[in-house]
């Protein structure tokens, strides 16, 4: 008579099972980390949807008219945004501004073009390149419009689909933000709304 043999599979079980699990743990943080990486745009970009056509950052500053985006051949390569205050607010001392250029590939600290008023700044600064009424200080004050044009640093070029977040830190701490995708080649000015 034959007897049945009994086998322990119970160890090979357990280490299947942690294979699995371990397999899981890794794969999720893997993804945790995309998901916060990409995160921060996402945030951004639902903010620019939600002041879409305002473009106000509290009492301080509000933007006319569309972000603009200008070519530097195949790629996005300056910014220029119009910038004007709401009656009744603060003057704002545009020679004490900051601006900063954030892509999921670095963040770029653009410098103020010297002199601040410029017809076309050179790349890497930015620039007032209109003022109106024309002439004048560098402070914004009431019925004063000035369009800034922010120019990317040589290499630095947004490419078609990149995604950006262009930051215009006021001196008295508030910021103005616009998230973005850089559109395809259409015109020489893009608008990037």
């Amino acid at each position: 008579m034959k007897r049945p043999t009994r086998t322990d599979e119970n160890g090979m079980m357990g280490i299947e099972a942690a294979i699995i699990l371990i397999t899981a743990i890794v794969t999720a943080s893997v993804l945790a980390g995309v998901i916060l990486h990409m995160g921060y745009f996402s945030a951004e970009k639902t903010r620019s949807v939600a002041y879409e056509g305002i473009g106000q950052v509290g009492t301080t500053v509000v933007t006319t008219g569309n972000v603009h985006g200008v070519e530097r051949g195949d790629d996005l390569g300056a910014f220029r945004v119009t910038f004007v205050i709401p009656a009744g607010s603060d003057m704002i001392d545009f020679s004490a501004v900051q601006v900063t250029v954030a892509t999921p590939e670095s963040l770029n600290e653009i410098t103020a073009a010297d002199p601040l008023a410029t017809a076309s700044p050179a790349a890497g600064t930015w620039g007032i390149i209109r003022r109106v009424p024309a002439g004048g200080d560098l402070i914004l004050e009431d019925n004063e419009r000035f369009t800034i044009e922010v120019s990317l640093p040589a290499g630095e070029e947004i490419p078609v689909k990149g995604e950006f977040v262009l930051s215009v830190i006021l001196p008295d701490g508030s910021v103005w933000r616009f998230a973005g995708v850089a559109p395809a080649k259409t015109d020489p000015v893009m608008i990037l709304s």
